[in-house]
């Protein structure tokens, strides 16, 4: 995988009107880079720079590689992981899956647990997910720490994004980028 020391940065600086324009790719994944083998808590907290208590009172629902995460001291971060963040979803499911609620113990068989399997630590790739309030909430800080896309992904957010991006040209000859976005 490739990390951003080898791969060109692509920087935009557009209107806080145009973070919108990111929601769909957001909640489709992206590629990120990440610490591996740090807690998850350290991952939000200090890799992230999200504040401790947004993170213990806001993301109340997360799936790391699918299964619901409760124990964010424990639970680590691997090559590959697929990490997604939500605020409170409705309805029973939502209370089900909430961290710590009152109905997790309902979904105690898929709930995240750590398997001792070895871990790779040091830099590399985790695919990220962030779905309804905290879409307008945390794609600012994710945006600006960077993202990988690849060229054609690139291209369409560029079309999409029209007179903001118009003045980027892709100079590299590789498929990848680190897109980092600033809102003013």
């Amino acid at each position: 995988m490739g990390t951003p020391a080898r791969l060109e940065t692509v920087a935009l600086n557009l209107p806080w009107d145009r973070l919108s324009v990111f929601f769909p790719l957001l909640q489709r994944g992206v590629e990120i880079v990440a610490e591996l083998g740090r807690p998850l808590k350290e991952f939000l907290c200090v890799q992230l720079g999200i504040d401790e208590e947004y993170v213990t009172g806001r993301i109340t629902t997360i799936f790391l590689d699918n299964h619901p995460v409760d124990d964010l001291e424990r639970t680590l971060i691997h090559e590959g992981s697929r990490l997604t963040l939500s605020a409170a979803m409705p309805g029973l499911v939502g209370a089900t899956m909430r961290r710590s609620g009152f109905y997790a113990a309902f979904r105690q068989g898929i709930s995240h647990a750590e398997t001792g399997a070895e871990l790779k630590a040091g830099e590399g790739t985790i695919r990220f997910k962030l779905f309804n309030l905290l879409l307008p909430e945390l794609a600012p800080l994710v945006l600006a720490r960077g993202i990988l896309v690849e060229r054609e992904q690139l291209q369409a957010l560029l079309g999409e994004l029209e007179n903001s991006g118009k003045d980027v040209e892709l100079t590299a000859a590789g498929s990848r980028f680190l897109l980092t976005v600033s809102l003013n």
